[in-house]
């Protein structure tokens, strides 16, 4: 059974006629229902506006809320974040859709694991005009145990290498105090069709514990609108413009947490032994992280060999990690 844990559905939208319909069916339909769904049209052309009034206007399990102007996706969800009052966010873009048992899955992890402060899931890429969403397979759903990783603290990876360790928007949930670190955010301008980068990488700085499901509770829509955004990474100038903006996200929140980057980036062994079954990339990244920084690996006897040291940390648990993953898996 799951403790009573308030939950909020965030569903932005603009232009998406066709699927936000779709999309909020399967936040109704999930077997353990969400307390409240917040749909955030901005200011949609397509005529999706009145089409949600139509629907969902007096439905008192969904609140619909229209911007006046279009503001982007991470002043959407921002939007949304305001109205709510859940104790866990769950985020869905409005042409993706759940699986029914994705919040009650969820739940059962947050609940098990009061150290999650985020959690994300696999999604499942299906074609609009092609293939069907299939989702996890009954019988994976109840050995979701089996699936759910301890990713750790990933604050280090993240201010040091940028990595994403999350997913796109709608696999993503995270609980309220988190989330109340990264929202409003000042970046809004420079990350209008962004939203998962700030809460992703804010989730990260902010100190949240992740958690990853490896079962696709989520259908990723792939579709004509979505799939020119990828152009995006193929256009060098926006790409150098959104490095720069994530830049000068990190060094606000950085600045709000008074943090010093010399300081923390020594703790690198220690932030990668929280990972609970790293892979050897993330063992080499981080291995990059620590000779790179000038200063001795903290809170070991001899600070000469302090490097040596690190390197003997993280390797024993790589060891110790792999033999455990192939216990449990024979």
């Amino acid at each position: 059974m799951t403790k009573n844990i308030k939950t909020t559905c965030l569903i932005n939208s603009f232009n998406y006629k066709d699927y936000v319909g779709e999309a909020i069916e399967s936040a109704l339909s999930q077997t353990h229902p969400f307390d409240e769904i917040i749909v955030v049209d901005d200011a949609s052309t397509d005529g999706s506006s009145a089409i949600l009034q139509e629907l969902y206007g007096q439905s008192s399990n969904v609140k619909i809320i229209i911007h006046e102007q279009n503001q982007g996706q991470l002043a959407a969800t921002t939007t949304g974040f305001l109205q709510s009052t859940g104790d866990i966010i769950f985020f869905l873009d409005a042409d993706d859709i759940y699986h029914q048992q994705y919040l009650e899955t969820a739940l059962k992890i947050y609940n098990s694991n009061p150290i999650c402060g985020f959690l994300s899931c696999h999604m499942e890429n299906f074609k609009w005009n092609e293939d069907a969403y299939r989702g996890p397979k009954q019988s994976q759903i109840s050995e979701y145990k089996k699936y759910t990783q301890d990713r750790g603290y990933s604050l280090i990876i993240t201010i040091e290498e940028h990595l994403f360790v999350g997913n796109p928007m709608s696999g993503n949930s995270i609980r309220r105090n988190y989330l109340s670190k990264i929202l409003p955010c000042t970046c809004i301008d420079d990350y209008r069709m962004w939203a998962d980068n700030c809460i992703v990488f804010g989730s990260s700085i902010f100190g949240a514990r992740k958690f990853f499901v490896d079962l696709p509770f989520v259908g990723y829509r792939r579709h004509e609108n979505n799939e020119s955004n990828n152009s995006f990474y193929l256009d060098r100038f926006k790409f150098y413009q959104n490095q720069v903006a994530t830049i000068r996200l990190f060094t606000f929140w950085i600045g709000k947490m008074n943090l010093d980057i010399s300081q923390i980036s020594r703790l690198a062994p220690y932030e990668f032994k929280t990972i609970d079954y790293p892979t050897w990339e993330l063992f080499f990244i981080y291995l990059k992280i620590m000779l790179r920084n000038p200063s001795s690996v903290p809170f070991v006897p001899q600070w000469r060999l302090s490097k040596l040291h690190g390197l003997s940390m993280m390797l024993k648990h790589m060891i110790t990690r792999h033999k455990r993953s192939s216990l449990l898996s024979n």
